[in-house]
C-alpha cells in the first residue's frame, strides 16, 4: 500500500505535467476527476453550501475518483487543487486518521482574495489534521504557513538541440503586457532574437512538452512575474533543469541556492545594462545536489513522505 497519495486537478496542466513525473512506488498519484454534467455541478454546489458534505462529495467526483479517495491511507498531499470549502468536505468524508497536507503552488489569490477569510480557513483546518505550505514567501509570511522550495520534474526527456532564439517567453499577459512588449523590443533593439508567446485564448495554448522543447531551443528563458508574486515560478526551474540562462525581474531569485550571476540576469534597469556581456559569458553548471532538491520525487520524499 502506498504511504502517500498525491491529489491533483488534471485541468491544471502544469501540475499534471510535474506530478506525472513521480515514479516512487511509495506514492500513489490520484487525478481528481469531476463529474461533468450540469445537474451534478448544480447539486454539488447546493449541498456544499448547505454543508451536506457526503452528498456534495457524491456529486463532485466520478465513481472511480470517489473509490480511490476513500481507499487512501496514511498521508495525503493536496497539490493546490481545491477551494477551502472542499477541504472541509474532504475532512468530513475521508478516513479520519489521514495526515493531510496542502501545497499551494500558486499565490493564494487563486482561491480567494479575502485575506481574513483565508486566515480563518487555514486556522480552522489546521486544527483538523491539515498542514499547509507554499512556495511563495509573501503568502508564507501573511498566513503563517510553511515555506518550501518550488518544484519541477526531471526534464532530461528533452535532448539538446541547436539554439534557435536568444530569448524565449510564454505565458498569459496578466498585468505585464506592456512590460513584456517593452522588454522584447529592447532585446531586439540590442540585436537579439526573441520568441515571446502571449497566451490570450485557448487557441494560444501550447502543451507542456512543446514549451519544454522551445525552452531547450533557446539560449535564455525569460521570467517576468506578475505583481504581488514573490515565489519562484516554474521558468527558473525550467532553466535550471535544462541548463539555460535566465532573464527575470524577480529579485528574490538572488537568494536561491542555485543563483549565479553568470547564469541569471536580474532586470534592475530599463536599459538592461550589461545584458550583452551576460549572454556572452559561458553557462556554469550548477551543483548536482542543488538541482536534485527541486526534482519532484526528491521534493515529495523530503517534504511529505519522510
Amino acid at each position: 500500500m502506498p504511504r502517500l497519495s498525491v491529489l491533483y486537478r488534471p485541468k491544471f496542466r502544469a501540475t499534471g505535467f510535474v506530478v506525472e513525473g513521480i515514479d516512487n512506488p511509495d506514492i500513489r498519484v490520484i487525478p481528481l476527476e469531476l463529474k461533468k454534467d450540469r445537474l451534478s455541478y448544480v447539486l454539488y454546489g447546493v449541498f456544499l453550501a448547505l454543508r451536506l458534505y457526503r452528498l456534495a462529495f457524491f456529486f463532485r467526483f466520478t465513481d472511480a475518483t470517489r473509490v480511490a479517495l476513500k481507499a487512501m491511507e496514511g498521508k495525503v498531499l493536496f497539490w493546490d487543487c481545491c477551494y477551502f470549502k472542499e477541504y472541509r468536505m474532504m475532512n468530513a468524508v475521508l478516513a479520519k486518521d489521514l495526515v493531510k497536507n496542502v501545497f499551494f503552488w500558486n499565490p493564494l489569490t487563486r482561491w480567494s482574495r479575502d485575506v481574513a477569510y483565508v486566515q480563518h480557513e487555514i486556522k480552522y483546518l489546521s486544527g483538523r489534521n491539515y498542514s499547509f505550505c507554499t512556495f511563495d514567501q509573501e503568502d508564507s509570511r501573511k498566513y503563517g504557513i510553511r515555506l518550501v522550495n518550488n518544484v519541477n520534474r526531471d526534464l532530461k526527456v528533452v535532448s539538446d538541440g541547436p539554439v534557435k532564439q536568444d530569448f524565449y517567453f510564454v505565458g498569459a499577459p496578466k498585468d505585464r503586457r506592456d512590460m513584456l512588449r517593452e522588454l522584447e523590443s529592447k532585446l531586439r533593439g540590442k540585436g537579439f532574437s526573441t520568441k515571446f508567446l502571449l497566451v490570450e485564448s485557448k487557441s494560444d495554448y501550447i502543451s507542456n512538452e512543446e514549451n519544454i522543447r522551445l525552452s531547450a531551443e533557446s539560449a535564455c528563458i525569460v521570467d517576468v512575474v506578475a505583481k504581488g508574486q514573490a515565489g519562484l515560478t516554474l521558468r527558473p526551474l525550467d532553466a535550471l533543469f535544462l541548463k539555460k540562462k535566465l532573464l527575470t525581474n524577480n529579485v528574490s531569485v538572488e537568494k536561491a541556492d542555485f543563483y549565479d550571476p553568470d547564469n541569471i540576469y536580474i532586470i534592475r534597469d530599463a536599459e538592461l545594462t550589461g545584458i550583452e556581456d551576460f549572454m556572452k559569458a559561458p553557462y556554469k553548471n550548477p551543483d548536482k545536489a542543488i538541482v536534485e532538491r527541486y526534482e519532484v520525487n526528491r521534493w515529495v520524499r523530503d517534504n511529505f513522505l519522510n
